[in-house]
């Protein structure tokens, strides 16, 4: 479990709370194991991470191949800001209910802004994964 004790780590905590993006990392399973970053919307729920995905996507079949991804903020105008956790990715088999309904709480008006309804927007994205951070890497100004 990553230390909150820290400034820099209550700071991390705060920005899991409120930023509505994060990049996440996988490496992919070819064979040159490329690490692969994209920016994917995510629920905090003090513990873990919960992204929704798509079925068939490359992402989840990086996550089989090797479950060790990372998640980045971006940085502000500076370069400054930096924060990076590393963590095991579990693709799970159900989606939790009450998780994915503070998701769709958090991402409705983006939803919307796809043209699509929350129920919509489940059943498309119907693959949960939820990622356990292990390590905090970065530093605030």
């Amino acid at each position: 479990m990553l230390d909150f004790g820290t400034r820099f780590g209550r700071h991390v905590q705060r920005r899991l709370r409120r930023e509505r993006i994060v990049w996440l990392t996988t490496v992919a399973s070819d064979a040159d194991d490329s690490p692969l970053p994209r920016p994917v919307w995510f629920h905090w729920d003090g513990r873990t991470v919960l992204i929704l995905s798509q079925k068939g996507k490359a992402k989840l079949r990086h996550i089989s191949h090797n479950p060790r991804v990372a998640l980045n903020f971006n940085t502000d105008g500076d370069g400054g800001d930096v924060a990076v956790i590393v963590g095991d990715a579990h693709i799970l088999q159900h989606q939790p209910r009450v998780r994915v309904a503070a998701y769709l709480k958090k991402y409705r008006r983006g939803i919307e802004e796809l043209g699509m309804t929350a129920n919509g927007f489940k059943n498309s994205y119907e693959v949960p994964i939820q990622i356990i951070p292990r390590t905090l890497h970065g530093f605030i100004d």
